[in-house]
């Protein structure tokens, strides 16, 4: 039958049964499709306020502070207009309030780093038939506030294990004989914005010297933290430094540069030990010590302290971030030894190096570095023109472990 000879023309007459069924049909999915698309936006917003922020695109190099007021993330898009007409987006709802920053571990972040070393600059085989190529040092800090630290350096290999560059006395060739050191810092690091503070003590020890061709036993190595010695080659002195972190620079592959400025106190005669002979035990010159054992003498009564300063640049180059390949070049110069037994501290015309960094990840990464180091002529240790020329080619292997992320 044909249903259309059956709806009524008359507009008192009420609508057909199937016509309003399916009115109703149509206005049940328009509600429905509102309604999801409703949820659907709600939800979007709800996870867009939940879900992690997205890597930033460049991210600072280890060293190099973060740039004041960024995180990282992307600006938030809730509320604008919708990219693909003239009609709004669905507002998001409110977003949450910040989830609060986790508090502050206190427990020790360690970097053992595993150092192999050769000699940049050496001229016969002599001087490394003894030589011993690697070592463990690393850092042990203990976070006490987000900016405050306080940190054990053990440093080894690199400069301070070195046989240094033939010089010429007299004409005469002189080959320097291997020495190995070893240099203990504490210190304490505090980071205000694009400024680092650092403040510390360093004591350096010689632990092992080339034994005499006689077969003499070796002299000048630290028998104890702080010997009675009358050819001591320790260095004692603090220090207080302040750097400053440039943010990275677009047009410089987002390179940084850090300037560092260093003031050093060193405290004169602070070890130094000379023989009691019996000339001088006959003087009373040995305040009670007996002949043939070590006292100490203060061999300038009008001097208590030298004071002098370091300077320093480094470029932080940021090659890959992604995949934590960087590079650092580092110069310093100025006041960079103090030794016990030399009237003065060793100056340095420049102190060279430069650093290939890759992470392969959170627990360990690898560097290759090379130090080239030119003393000034300060007619010590050697009498002038000759001065000291150090470098060395360095792999470097560090194991990084966070303590407050193991025992959560």
């Amino acid at each position: 039958m044909d249903v259309r000879s059956e709806t009524p023309t008359s507009p008192q007459a009420g609508p057909h049964p199937l016509a309003a069924g399916a009115a109703r049909a149509r206005r049940c999915a328009v509600v429905a499709l509102a309604a999801a698309a409703l949820v659907a936006g709600a939800g979007a917003g709800a996870w867009a306020q939940t879900a992690p922020s997205p890597a930033p695109s460049a991210v600072p190099p280890a060293g190099a502070a973060i740039p004041p007021g960024t995180n990282g993330s992307s600006p938030s898009s809730a509320g604008a207009t919708n990219p693909t007409g003239g009609v709004p987006s669905v507002p998001r709802p409110a977003a949450a309030a910040a989830r609060p920053l986790p508090p502050v571990g206190h427990l020790p972040i360690i970097d053992a780093v595993v150092t192999f070393t050769q000699p940049a600059y050496y001229n016969i085989n002599s001087q490394v038939r003894i030589y011993d190529p690697i070592d463990i040092g690393g850092t042990v800090r203990i976070p006490i506030t987000r900016t405050l630290s306080a940190s054990f350096d053990r440093i080894v290999e690199g400069t301070v294990n070195q046989p240094l560059e033939r010089v010429l006395i007299g004409g005469v060739p002189n080959y320097p004989g291997v020495t190995r050191d070893v240099i203990l810092q504490y210190r304490v690091d505090q980071q205000i914005k694009r400024f680092g503070i650092q403040a510390g003590l360093s004591f350096r020890h010689r632990i092992f010297a080339e034994p005499a061709a006689n077969g003499a036993p070796t002299s000048g190595v630290s028998r104890a933290p702080f010997p009675l010695s009358n050819n001591s080659t320790e260095h004692h002195f603090g220090y207080l430094g302040v750097t400053y972190t440039t943010p990275p620079i677009k047009e410089l592959l987002r390179s940084s540069f850090a300037f560092t400025l260093t003031g050093d106190a060193q405290n004169v005669d602070h070890h130094v030990g000379t023989l009691c002979t019996a000339a001088l035990t006959r003087a009373g010159a040995c305040k009670g010590v007996a002949t043939g054992q070590i006292f100490y003498v203060d061999e300038n009564p009008n001097t208590n302290r030298y004071y002098e300063t370091t300077q320093g640049v480094t470029w932080i180059v940021p090659i890959d971030p992604r995949h934590g390949t960087s590079f650092t070049l580092n110069e310093r110069w100025g006041a960079l030894n103090f030794y016990e037994n030399t009237p003065y501290p060793w100056r340095w015309s420049s102190a060279l190096t430069y650093q290939l960094n890759k992470r392969f990840s959170p627990g360990f990464s690898l560097a290759l570095r090379h130090s080239d180091f030119h003393e000034l002529p300060i007619n010590a240790p050697f009498p002038s023109p000759n001065a000291i020329h150090v470098g060395s080619w360095d792999i470097l292997g560090t194991f990084h472990l966070d303590l407050n992320n193991t025992f959560k």
